[in-house]
């Protein structure tokens, strides 16, 4: 069900469709923007089943909220409703002229059975500069019926003339404790949760992703696993882990993982509790490490770790990278450990 109340972190574009949709000044054309999985595809179909529904809930406070049980709730929620178009894009890259055509031809067509006709155009960014020319014409001289709604990563790519006849709205990253709780409540364990919000980067999508691929958390336990003791790690290890992240594309995930994992070694460290560690299950080993590690291998490691990052964006190969940031981690830490013995 397309609710406004099951939409997390983004408060201020709540606030502002259902105060557009309480006094009837819904845009005509609105662009949604924000990183994948931050739920624009979500608050776009919630504000046309708002704005198509025949039996629209207002609270004494101004909530609107869609009634959820009218035939126009039930057509959107099944993807079926003849008075919503979603455009299809014929190539993976490119939003071409043809697809924008066709969305200005279903745009002239009278509603069938509501007020309002309404086109939802999903990664609008990938539109040729022909297609937001072609959309223009309908932007400029809309059916007084029409909404189009124009989901996007960024407005960089827009032509002015498009964005000056929009209302955009920019939707924020999810703090981490929301993303956490929303977890949590659809059945994920308390650790699970903490570390998929914290590799979300605020992306509500992202992290139902990372909740629910078995294979994502297979990895994490094997980067744990070697994490725990990797002054004892003998390179077999280090190269089948890296090799392991490689065949998966899941170099960006361990390095996430890798700054979750000497935060906590440095939370622990400089508290001396584990009140807010992310990696609750890992106690014994995230205390044994801050007891053994010093502040400079911390900060070592953290600018290996850095450089690391630098590399892959740089396009150095993964592989090597990966296995060169493992054996100077674990080089960092052997440091201490004889240090301390």
């Amino acid at each position: 069900m397309y609710q406004f109340g099951e939409i997390i972190g983004q408060e201020t574009v709540v606030r502002y469709l259902q105060a557009s949709l309480r006094t009837g000044s819904f845009s005509h054309a609105c662009i949604l923007s924000g990183e994948p999985g931050s739920g624009k595809k979500m608050i776009a179909m919630t504000a046309a089943a708002a704005l198509l529904c025949e039996d629209l809930q207002v609270t004494p406070d101004g909530r609107c909220e869609p009634c959820g049980q009218c035939l126009s709730c039930l057509q959107i929620r099944s993807g079926s409703h003849p008075d919503v178009q979603v455009l299809e894009r014929e190539k993976p890259g490119s939003i071409g002229v043809g697809e924008i055509r066709r969305i200005r031809s279903e745009m002239q067509i009278l509603p069938y059975r509501s007020a309002h006709k309404i086109a939802v155009i999903p990664d609008a960014h990938l539109m040729t500069v022909q297609a937001q020319n072609a959309l223009l014409k309908t932007l400029e001289e809309p059916p007084a019926y029409a909404v189009l709604l124009l989901l996007t990563e960024g407005t960089e790519t827009f032509l002015p003339t498009v964005l000056s006849r929009c209302i955009t709205l920019k939707l924020r990253p999810v703090p981490e404790n929301a993303v956490r709780e929303l977890l949590i409540g659809r059945g994920v364990d308390q650790e699970r949760a903490a570390i998929c919000a914290r590799f979300s980067g605020g992306s509500v999508g992202k992290a139902l992703q990372l909740a629910q691929n078995e294979g994502s958390a297979a990895r994490r336990d094997s980067a744990v696993q070697l994490l725990r003791r990797i002054e004892k790690a003998d390179t077999a290890s280090v190269i089948g882990l890296v090799s392991e992240l490689v065949a998966a594309d899941g170099a960006t995930e361990f390095l996430d993982l890798l700054d979750t994992w000497y935060r906590d070694v440095l939370v622990c460290k400089t508290t001396g509790s584990a009140d807010r560690l992310i990696f609750t299950g890992e106690i014994q080993y995230i205390k044994e490490a801050a007891d053994t590690l010093s502040y400079g291998t911390l900060q070592r490691i953290s600018s290996v770790r850095a450089a690391a990052g630098r590399r892959l964006k740089a396009r150095v190969n993964t592989e090597l990278v990966l296995e060169l940031l493992l054996l100077q981690i674990r080089q960092a830490c052997r440091r201490d450990r004889r240090a301390g013995t």
